[in-house]
């Protein structure tokens, strides 16, 4: 009876997943004109969206347990546990995004393209703060609405986080870009 109920509530989510992976490869495919502005860039997208992914499902994942084990619920949402888990959260993705743009910047220049560090590095900088932002609240409300209406966090947290950590980032990328670009 577990694996119906399993199917019942992750097939809809999977195959909204699966639209969702196009409306994120549609986003690269929109931005082949920035892709060619900005030598390296196409080094980072990757990078970047494993990073939000990642943090996301992970930041979902021990939302869920906390819930599971209540440490936090819903009377008690925005406890001291809940902050730091965001803080963590954010933190960590400055210090990647960074991270991940240096590496970006030395890939580039392994493979002889020649990017500006500052634009590269600021343009992922401002995508992972930004799309950090936006899913980590996303990551809290949906784990809150799954435990609320009953649901088993893990069956729905990790595929939703992904699925939208995936289009969220590579929208923040192509702003983010544009944005640079404009202003550099």
């Amino acid at each position: 009876m577990y694996a119906k109920e399993m199917v019942k509530q992750s097939l809809p989510l999977l195959i909204l997943c699966g639209i969702g992976a196009i409306l994120a490869g549609s986003t690269l495919g929109a931005m082949t004109e920035v892709l060619q502005n900005i030598p390296g860039l196409i080094v980072v997208i990757p990078g970047i969206i494993a990073l939000r992914g990642t943090i996301s499902t992970t930041f979902g994942s021990r939302l869920g347990s906390a819930y599971h084990l209540g440490i936090i619920d819903a009377d008690n949402m925005w406890n001291e546990d809940l902050k730091q888990n965001i803080l963590g959260s954010l933190i960590l993705s400055v210090f990647v995004s960074i991270s991940i743009g240096i590496l970006a910047y030395v890939t580039s220049l392994l493979f002889q393209v020649q990017p500006d560090p500052l634009k590269l590095i600021l343009i992922v900088l401002i995508a992972g703060c930004l799309s950090a932002l936006i899913l980590t609240f996303l990551t809290v409300g949906i784990t809150y609405q799954i435990f609320k209406r009953g649901y088993d966090p893990d069956n729905i947290t990790g595929p939703a986080l992904a699925t939208f950590g995936d289009i969220i980032t590579m929208l923040c990328i192509f702003g983010s870009a544009v944005f640079v670009e404009a202003m550099v």
